[in-house]
């Protein structure tokens, strides 16, 4: 049995402060998230994000009664023409509440903000129940206040709730682990599998933790034949292969997903891991990173850096299984955050260990204090800057505008540089998508001939009425788009960064 260290005063002495300073964490790190609340969601991954958005708005707008016919239709296509890529948890949660308050696509951003504040109650619950709950505070800071956190738990999108309840998930398994009681192997199963089951991608952690944790017994012939063991095992895996079954077998979309995901070449690039440890660093700090590693070596038990040796295996599990999205899109590393959180516990419970144990520790306690929130006002801070330097209020109107002047009953063809989501979400204006520079890119990756440009035209025009380009920048990039439409078609309208061609009436032959 684990004795708790008698150093566990640091914080604790006086008894308020140990109550004080999470929920002044709590509080900041909520007001950040909320600043500039209704400031359009543009700055981070706006494709994501507006994707949430359509898919909350159709779901509301399906049962509103009171909205034109017009407008019921294209939200729902909207939502429908999204396609399932993971449960609608969030979006359902969202769609609820603009019953009680109408629509505001912000709510979103308030969900999901309470949700990731949320996660950082389970990490300081768990160094508690490590007996290291003075590393925890340190831990929850860094969980509540690394920049790259502040700004991606903001984001509407699945993400911030996975990685909430992964830190939940972890809390419980451990707590199952030291107690091995049939209650808490329900509360382990049930909260990793609601882990999971929001985003698939959390099995990675949740399953090199739990395997550690398992495994830090020593008794593997044991482990396999406990029955808590499978319990878990069944609750976590059970809500996914569900979901993966009603996807794949029974509406027919999910199963497209699975394309231009695995890219093993990647794999034999050096390149590639300089590039994800460049970009683990952007999002973890690269002391906390190096303090975390370090840290496996300083847990007190054999349970404690079982589980923390799973946590890393996981990471490096999910990176080399999603290579190519683990270089490119940075919020793949989100559930880094946690697992560097938590692998700071025993380092920050060594050192103040330590400190409390000088002769005036007050003074250690106030100066320790005040680095600590030096650090924490300068990522807020920071924060802050950002969210006031970049402001898209005016591009609601441009949208809508936009939208006005094409149309609704027009069938459209669009080249954008954000698959058309703005002008869908603002201006009510849907349609199919000419494929990006990018999107070619990311198939030949794959192995795919690049198309036939005519053949792929003709397919995409067909029934079109008009080819709106809303990114010129991308225009510019597909210099046989650009030439074909100036010579095949008139330009009938150009405005402040967007251009539309007439399909209907192409120009006579030269």
């Amino acid at each position: 049995m684990e004795t708790k260290p008698s150093a566990e005063k640091f914080w604790t002495s006086p008894r308020w402060l140990a109550v004080l300073l999470p929920v002044l964490f709590f509080v900041v790190a909520l007001g950040i998230r909320l600043f500039d609340l209704t400031d359009p969601p543009n700055d981070f991954y706006l494709v994501r994000q507006y994707r949430s958005m359509l898919i909350a708005r159709g779901m509301y707008y399906e049962h509103l009664t009171t909205a034109p016919e017009w407008q019921r239709d294209i939200a729902v296509a909207q939502w429908k023409g999204e396609g399932l890529i993971e449960p609608p948890i969030m979006e359902t949660v969202v769609a609820l509440t603009y019953r009680l308050t109408g629509e505001h696509w912000w709510i979103g951003r308030v969900y999901v903000s309470l949700f990731w504040v949320l996660g950082g109650l389970a990490v300081l619950l768990l160094a508690r129940e490590m007996m290291m709950l003075e590393g925890g505070l340190v831990a929850l800071a860094h969980y509540l206040f690394v920049y790259f956190g502040i700004i991606a738990s903001r984001a509407f999108q699945p993400d911030p709730l996975m990685v909430a309840l992964t830190a939940w998930a972890l809390f419980a398994l451990y707590r199952w682990e030291m107690r091995r009681t049939w209650p808490m192997a329900l509360w382990a199963g049930i909260l990793t599998g609601l882990a999971i089951l929001v985003k698939s991608v959390a099995v990675f952690p949740l399953l090199g933790a739990a395997a550690g944790l398992v495994l830090s017994r020593g008794a593997f012939k044991r482990s396999v034949g406990d029955k808590q063991v499978w319990c878990v095992a069944a609750l976590a895996a059970l809500p996914t292969i569900l979901f993966y079954i009603y996807g794949v077998f029974i509406v027919g979309t999910l199963g497209s997903q699975f394309a231009l995901r695995f890219f093993p070449d990647m794999l034999l690039d050096p390149g590639f891991y300089a590039r994800w440890i460049e970009i683990a660093i952007s999002v973890v700090d690269h002391w906390a990173l190096l303090i975390a590693l370090v840290g496996v070596f300083l847990f007190r038990t054999r349970i404690q850096r079982g589980m923390a040796i799973g946590l890393w295996i996981g990471y490096l599990a999910y990176g080399l299984t999603f290579p190519y999205y683990f270089i490119t899109h940075d919020y793949y590393h989100l559930p880094l955050i946690p697992i560097v959180s938590i692998g700071l516990i025993p380092a920050a419970d060594l050192i103040l260990h330590q400190l409390a144990s000088q002769s005036k520790s007050w003074m250690w306690r106030a100066g320790f204090i005040g680095i600590l929130f030096l650090g924490i006002s300068v990522k807020v801070w920071d924060a802050r800057v950002t969210l006031v330097r970049q402001d898209y209020h005016h591009e609601i109107a441009y949208w809508q505008q936009l939208g006005d002047k094409i149309g609704h009953s027009t069938s459209v063809i669009e080249l954008s540089g954000d698959y058309g989501v703005r002008l869908a979400y603002f201006g009510w204006r849907d349609g199919s998508q000419w494929a990006s520079t990018a999107d070619t890119k990311l198939r030949q990756l794959a192995g795919q001939s690049p198309p036939d440009f005519a053949s792929t035209f003709a397919e995409k025009t067909a029934g079109k009425d008009i080819f709106l380009i809303t990114s010129l920048p991308e225009l510019e990039n597909q210099t046989e788009l650009q030439k074909y439409l100036t010579t095949h078609y008139t330009l009938i309208d150009q405005g402040d960064g967007y251009l539309i061609f007439d399909l209907r009436h192409p120009l006579p032959a030269p």
